[in-house]
């Protein structure tokens, strides 16, 4: 006759073998996606130095903005959020960790009581006691769903801290970029102004030729009116390059306004000396922080339908106490007791009505977004690099071209004040030919910003490596596994 307790405790064992020796739920494995190993327009070299350690923000010769930047690092406050998420996930992964292991309680209690006879002596009878317990649960993990619980809190944090490095890239790159324009529409302005002294030079020689009888009013007039319109755009340049102080100010976490002094005299573009770390575009898989994290997405996605899972099976829980006691402390006998037990319950959903299922589907389908999430960042990553090596190359050219057409303009502008001069030629030819001069100086000023905002684009698009992501995580006082 077979007995009850030895089954039931057999049936114990049998599923605490079990504990630890498999995982619900399917084992992540990378993707291996098909990328060509080259991109389509060829690479330009910008620079002839490698940056060291990938830091090409470092190579440039412009103490202003170098400041700004280790300003943001500092203080930026995106980045201060980024951090504090890792904070968050790092806590979140302890905290399933601590509930997945043994729980411990423990209850102290003590009573006091006095009793007095109805006699007639009226005996009185003190009784104080003491009792001490101490508490054991834990749930096995037979089918693996706390392991996997614990890889989605792990996939989660590490996540963070990708993400934490890719608001480091897009942080500075938006410091350059705001900087880049901030230089580029001084310079715009110090060419409008120079534009405004000529154009007000030629206003005075019709004013002269008009008193000695060479000129007339109309001339007079169209020569006050391309001043008039010149000084109408000195209060949009300079609202653009207000604006761009204010931006500065927010990305390194500071007021409006706080650098206004020290970025209102204008300075040129700023230089760098260092190429971008551009790769095969597989190494995106590697440098981008955005890649990494939308990989470990994928990760978590994947590990939670482990989590899920395991809820279709039984559950074995183990629980124990021990407890002590004293009572009789008075006038009454001392009684000492010690009670211990132990227990298993093994707790098993028989019908659910299909939400576990259904939960199953929902984690497996959130699974297969976060792959294709990953496959678009990967191939967006691609595709900035691409852009950005197609935008500088345009640049440069844009930019060769509109040098040699200031020159033909100045030449032509020469020409005609001189001929006017001469009275050769009408003045609207002068006019035609200042107006020209002028654009074409304040297009090049914009192909020049344009060319170091494309350059700029070249250098975040390519990311960081992944060295630096660690370096960087390691400052931020967090710790990155490997993979």
């Amino acid at each position: 006759m077979n007995n009850p307790h030895i089954s039931a405790i057999s049936g114990i064992a049998l599923l605490l073998a079990l504990a630890g020796c498999q995982s619900v739920g399917p084992d992540y494995t990378a993707p291996n996606f098909d990328l060509v190993g080259a991109y389509t327009p060829e690479i330009p070299v910008i620079a002839a130095n490698q940056s060291k350690q990938d830091r090409w923000w470092e190579s440039t010769t412009d103490p202003v903005l170098n400041g700004l930047i280790n300003e943001g690092v500092e203080n930026n406050i995106d980045l201060q959020i980024a951090i504090s998420r890792i904070r968050a996930a790092a806590a979140t992964a302890r905290g399933v960790a601590g509930a997945n292991g043994p729980q411990v309680g423990a209850s102290v209690n003590g009573s006091a009581s006095r009793s007095t006879s109805s006699r007639a002596n009226g005996d009185q009878v003190t009784d104080m006691g003491y009792g001490a317990g101490i508490d054991l649960s834990w749930t096995a993990d037979i089918w693996g769903g706390q392991t996997r619980e614990e890889e989605v809190a792990e996939a989660d944090y590490l996540q963070q801290v990708y993400l934490r490095e890719d608001v480091y890239r897009t942080m500075i790159a938006d410091i350059i970029r705001n900087y880049i324009e901030l230089r580029g529409a001084q310079r715009r302005l110090a060419l409008l102004r120079d534009s405004l002294d000529l154009q007000r030079q030629t206003s005075n020689i019709v004013q002269v030729r008009l008193q000695t009888g060479l000129g007339s009013e109309l001339d007079l007039s169209r020569a006050r009116a391309e001043v008039a319109d010149l000084e109408a755009t000195v209060p949009i340049l300079q609202t653009t390059i207000d604006r761009s102080i204010n931006a500065i100010s927010i990305l390194v976490g500071a007021q409006p306004g706080t650098h206004r002094d020290l970025l209102l005299d204008a300075s040129p573009l700023p230089e760098f000396q260092s190429s971008p770390p551009i790769g095969i575009p597989a190494d995106l898989l590697r440098r981008r922080p955005d890649v990494r994290a939308a990989e470990l997405a994928l990760i978590s996605a994947t590990s939670q339908i482990g989590v899920e899972t395991a809820t279709l099976y039984p559950e074995l829980t183990l629980d124990g106490s021990l407890a002590l006691g004293v009572t009789g402390y008075g006038t009454g006998p001392i009684v000492r007791t010690a009670m211990a037990a132990i227990g298993a319950l093994i707790d098993a959903t028989l019908y659910d009505g299909g939400e576990r299922r259904a939960n199953i589907t929902v984690a497996e389908e959130e699974a297969e977004q976060a792959f294709l999430t990953y496959r678009q960042t990967l191939l967006s990553a691609i595709e900035e690099v691409e852009s950005a090596i197609y935008g500088y190359v345009g640049a440069v050219a844009q930019r060769d071209s509109l040098i040699a057409s200031v020159q033909y303009h100045r030449d032509a502008f020469e020409q005609s004040r001189v001929r006017y001069v001469q009275g050769l030629s009408d003045f609207l030819d002068v006019l035609d030919s200042q107006r020209s001069l002028t654009t074409s100086l304040q297009s090049l000023a914009d192909s020049e910003t344009d060319l170091e905002l494309e350059t700029i684009n070249l250098y975040s698009a390519a990311g960081l490596s992944v060295e630096d992501v660690e370096r960087y995580a390691n400052e931020a006082g967090v710790t990155l596994a490997n993979g």
